[in-house]
């Protein structure tokens, strides 16, 4: 693929390195970038190797007291005591509480403070990605001018063979361009868009704009049945199409063609008003004489895996629409309906392609001889990468612990599971990268191993007074944004750059790291984390008795046969050089900011504990015996990574992100400097990607240590406001 230089900004655009031009603002999040080892022989403890035992005392084993200072409001939600409120007809609004303990004491909970602290462990250990599905395969839209290429086509099984039925209409299949005569499949208008069609508010005296409706009752998606149809041109982007104008089941009769109609025998299929523009559902059907085209055993797995992949974006629709007992193939209000395989075949071990399926091909090959690239279910679909998410894994050996003999510092501190399906519960990590792929373990090895850290709940000493909030609406993880989570294997990343120069099945392209949610400080505005107008809905929340910043909690963290290095990691990752930890609910708003400070270590003399009856066996250590700890793990991490610890990428990059409060205003991108009732931040996305012959900026996210001049503002055209 030949290179593209990256483009520059017109002068308007443009910011000098001191002096950004118009509002710009900070992402709510960036990545801590995984290390690559330089001296793999010094300091094994921070490669993998087997954990100690349980069962006997051979290393640190004491206790860690530490005071958790909130430098911004923070919210850790109880499970019990969740309120709904009917905000619109069949939708809930929820409110959350602030947890409490046993007691009814307002604390944090252990389990958010073990994942806070073991993110800030892995990262600065340079441990394994320990919430990482790597053999899931991410998807992407398909562009339409390459969607135009699909061929219709229906699945058969022979035995054990599977092949496809090439139903391309009346028009000779083109490989590699549209269709050079009227599109593949015939049109059957069905719906009324629930968005006003522009080419009947422009054309209505057309003959397209007076097409006849038809009823699909009784029909089912992939049933034979007959049809007349007639040749008919799109008024606006001049195309033919075979228009559906009588359907019937076989052994139905039908009207004689009149004109220049014609009847055709083909497959019905039904997709549903999936989008808010839909109009028309589809015939495949052919009048040519086509060879089957083998199905290969890759390409199924493929399409099995595309439609989980569809399954899982629309799971949490599916949910919604199930328990308000809405119908899920149609729309609800501006809501389009969905399609038959996001809702059925959902079982774990159902398999998602069948004989009789209805599909779209992309061929490849020569007429007579065609391949399958892929096949998708809808004619503008999503279609899986080439690469895998694992194949990004840079660099490869960090990818998650499945050896109990072979464990990462974290997963022996904190504990393992093996397995790579969800993330473990003391996990305080979002997810970017979740699969429901199941292996089965190897029956004669150990699966799991116990952590070597316990945290108390952390109990509030110290009330700052609280407030309640109906929050704004929280993004959910976006991995197929690839300018932000992907980056050169060398280098830093590039404005400028097309698509396929930065997706995840360019070589040159890594995952950038571990996903960290900034520090927000005194840049913290209740613009961004209140919703706009104080306005409810089934997708925000209301939090009741958020602390304010400046509320103390206390907790402590005992540890068992820790070697001197695990335990200054595990202080280091407590005491973050005074920089913040990322806490409980509503990160990316700014919430959850807290610092913490440690007010003691005691290590437990088992020999003095149970060989005397006067001696407790704790013995307190000094700051500068603490401090030593620190100091050895930071010598064994630039001994091994080549570098001094302060200037290894990871702590960069953590400094970058945690340390002090930002300099510009910290959001999701969006395209107004104010947020958008209606929501519409997306469109920041879709104009900085835009393509054609006027592209939008194509901005990629800076490195942490890089982000000073900030991202601008860009509405849906592409134009930096």
């Amino acid at each position: 693929m030949s290179k593209v230089k990256p483009r520059r900004l017109p002068v308007s655009q443009s910011a000098s390195p001191s002096q950004p031009q118009g509002y710009r603002f900070l992402n709510p999040y960036n990545f801590v970038r995984p290390l690559e080892t330089h001296n793999p022989h010094v300091a094994p403890l921070l490669g993998r190797c087997a954990p100690p035992p349980h069962d006997r005392y051979i290393g640190l084993t004491g206790r860690i007291r530490c005071r958790l200072t909130a430098t911004t409001p923070i919210f850790v939600s109880d499970s019990e005591g969740v309120e709904e409120e009917e905000v619109a007809r069949d939708k809930v609004h929820r409110h959350y509480h602030f947890f409490r303990d046993p007691k009814g004491n307002v604390a944090i909970p252990g389990t958010s403070l073990r994942g806070a602290v073991r993110s800030i462990f892995e990262a600065a250990t340079n441990s394994c990605f320990a919430h990482f599905a790597g053999n899931k395969r991410l998807s992407y839209h398909l562009l339409p001018e390459l969607a135009l290429q699909l061929v219709p086509a229906r699945v058969r099984t022979i035995g054990d063979r599977w092949e496809l039925e090439l139903l391309p209409g009346t028009t000779p299949i083109t490989l590699g361009r549209r269709p050079s005569g009227p599109q593949y499949a015939a049109w059957v208008h069905v719906y009324d868009p629930l968005q006003k069609s522009k080419t009947i508010i422009q054309a209505p005296g057309m003959p397209y704009a007076k097409r006849k409706k038809l009823s699909l009752a009784g029909f089912a998606h992939g049933e034979p049945c007959r049809a007349i149809i007639e040749l008919m041109r799109h008024p606006r982007r001049n195309f033919e199409f075979w228009n559906v104008v009588h359907l019937a089941k076989p052994g139905q009769p039908l009207p004689k063609p009149t004109g220049d109609q014609r009847q055709v025998d083909g497959y019905l299929c039904i997709t549903n008003q999936n989008i808010e523009n839909k109009h028309d559902e589809r015939l495949f059907f052919t009048t040519q004489q086509l060879k089957p085209v083998e199905l290969p055993k890759e390409v199924r797995e493929r399409y099995e895996e595309l439609i989980t992949d569809y399954q899982e974006r629309h799971s949490d629709e599916v949910r919604k629409r199930r328990h308000r007992g809405q119908p899920l193939d149609q729309p609800h209000g501006r809501e389009p309906g969905l399609s038959p395989f996001i809702f059925e075949r959902t079982g774990r071990r159902e398999e998602k392609l069948r004989d009789g399926d209805l599909v779209y091909a992309m061929l490849d090959g020569a007429p007579g001889k065609y391949q399958v690239k892929f096949i998708v279910p809808v004619s503008v679909p999503r279609v899986g990468f080439e690469r895998k998410i694992g194949e990004l894994l840079h660099p490869p050996d960090l990818a998650k612990c499945s050896d109990h003999d072979q464990l990462c510092p974290a997963c022996r501190v904190f504990g393992w599971v093996w397995g790579d399906d969800d993330q473990d519960e003391d996990s305080d990590q979002e997810s970017d990268w979740t699969s429901d792929q199941k292996k089965t373990p190897d029956p004669d090895k150990l699966i799991a191993c116990a952590g070597r850290v316990r945290f108390s709940h952390a109990a509030l000493t110290h009330d700052a007074g609280t407030f309640d909030a109906t929050l704004a609406i929280l993004s959910t993880p976006k991995p197929t944004t690839y300018r932000f989570y992907l980056r050169p294997r060398n280098g830093k990343p590039q404005d400028g750059l097309d698509d396929q120069q930065v997706d995840y099945d360019n070589q040159n392209q890594v995952l950038r790291g571990r996903k960290v949610y900034r520090h927000h400080g005194d840049r913290l505005n209740p613009q961004e984390y209140q919703s706009v107008n104080g306005a409810k809905s089934d997708q925000n929340r209301t939090v009741h008795g958020v602390q304010h910043a400046g509320s103390i909690f206390e907790f402590t963290v005992d540890f068992e046969n820790l070697a001197p290095l695990e335990l200054g990691a595990l202080l280091w990752s407590l005491r973050l050089e005074g920089w913040h930890h990322r806490i409980g609910y509503a990160r990316p708003l700014g919430f959850g900011s807290a610092q913490i400070e440690i007010l003691g270590v005691s290590l437990l003399d088992p020999e003095v504990r149970y060989t005397s009856l006067e001696g407790s066996g704790w013995i307190d250590q000094d700051s500068q015996q603490i401090d030593a700890w620190i100091t050895e793990f930071k010598k064994a991490m630039a001994s091994r990574y080549g570098a001094a610890f302060d200037q290894l990428a990871n702590i960069r990059d953590l400094q970058a992100l945690l340390s002090a409060t930002p300099p510009l205003p910290v959001h999701y991108p969006r395209p107004t400097q104010h947020p958008q009732p209606d929501g519409r931040q997306y469109e920041w996305f879709v104009g900085n990607k835009r393509g054609g012959q006027d592209p939008g900026p194509r901005i990629a996210l800076p490195l942490p240590e890089d982000e000073q001049q900030g991202l601008p503002l860009i509405d849906r055209e592409g134009k930096v406001v």
